[in-house]
């Protein structure tokens, strides 16, 4: 299950004879309507990071393991990452952004329905859809590789991200982004759809406003109001902004924006279930990537795409044919098969 308490079945690609038009990208930009959102949560949950004892991803410190050899993490170990508003929070002592404020995205799909909601995200509220593709691509969900790759950045880049630039594709609720954000870097958020940004992304993102890291911990007893009180206050925090819309359309209004360079560390999860969609993922993390080893890509997802054609290994290859090297930074051979890879530019 995912920490939403969903079953995490693997994104599932419908079957469709019509030509996909995707969607060109767009910029969200913050409003009233954001932040009233925050004021109108009934209570926040909270992904506690440091309740992640079993999370060990060290590969390559290891010289006795070889860079494939797996290192297991328990199926068990979300049973209690999610923890309401009123549950007590763990403080790391290095000062280390140990839990993000999130929330609820099935709450949000309910509240939708129940307001006559019959926009793109129609399909999953209505049927439960995990992809309709050109349409929905998954963004309500919070899948495991997201999980992974928090607990990677936590443990790996903490002390490494104040001052950087991000950027998370096809971000979902976007907690990878957001621990990125609260540990000091300007971050840019991508999804395919408007909707989620605006009903999940951004609210999460506010969520996590602080002015150091140990503020999440302290933030535990605050209610919404207040914490809205202190997100409008947008000098004090990092830059963030927000892009909808289809890869391909994406990598052009970023080549375009003069106000944006290369980013330091690009970060995606659960985006490679889609052959289709591999070239033009690759060429995102070509362009939008700084050069010469010196940016990273973050890659989490699983094995395997059952039913659907994706694989790591194939999406490995593939970065390695257009000019990336790349290396397994974690694996996970418990329950569902997971990995991480990280890119650079040579």
């Amino acid at each position: 299950e995912n920490i939403d308490g969903k079953k995490d079945d693997s994104k599932s690609v419908q079957n469709t004879a019509d030509v996909i038009k995707w969607k060109e990208a767009e910029e969200i930009f913050l409003s009233d309507d954001h932040f009233q959102r925050i004021s109108n949560l009934c209570s926040i949950e909270k992904f506690q990071l440091e309740a992640e004892l079993s999370f060990d991803n060290k590969i390559k410190d290891n010289p006795e393991k070889s860079q494939n050899e797996v290192n297991e993490v328990s199926d068990n170990s979300n049973e209690n990452a999610k923890e309401t508003l009123e549950s007590p929070s763990l403080k790391d002592t290095k000062n280390k952004v140990s839990v993000l404020n999130f929330v609820n995205s099935g709450t949000v799909a309910v509240n939708l329905k129940s307001a006559g909601y019959e926009g793109d995200l129609g399909g999953a509220l209505d049927d439960n859809t995990d992809l309709v593709p050109g349409v929905y691509e998954g963004g309500l969900k919070i899948w495991e590789c997201s999980e992974d790759l928090v607990k990677y950045l936590h443990k790996e880049y903490s002390d490494k991200l104040e001052g950087c630039k991000v950027l998370e594709v096809g971000c979902g609720a976007g907690l990878p982004g957001v621990f990125a954000f609260a540990s000091g870097a300007s971050v840019h958020f991508n999804d395919y759809n408007k909707e989620v940004l605006e009903e999940v992304t951004i609210p999460n993102v506010l969520l996590n406003v602080q002015d150091s890291p140990k503020d999440l911990d302290e933030s535990k007893d605050e209610e919404p109001d207040s914490l809205m009180a202190k997100c409008k206050d947008t000098s004090s925090f990092p830059e963030t902004r927000y892009f909808a819309g289809d890869w391909e359309h994406l990598n052009t209004l970023l080549t375009q924006d003069k106000n944006v360079n290369r980013y330091d560390l690009i970060l995606t999860s659960e985006t490679i279930y889609n052959p289709d969609n591999h070239q033009k993922l690759i060429q995102l993390l070509k362009d939008q990537l700084k050069g010469s080893g010196s940016g990273v890509a973050l890659i989490a997802a699983k094995t395997y795409y059952f039913g659907v054609g994706g694989s790591i290994q194939d999406f490995q290859r593939k970065l390695e044919a257009n000019g990336f090297e790349v290396e397994t930074v974690f694996k996970c051979e418990s329950g569902v098969k997971r990995e991480i890879l990280a890119a650079k530019l040579k």
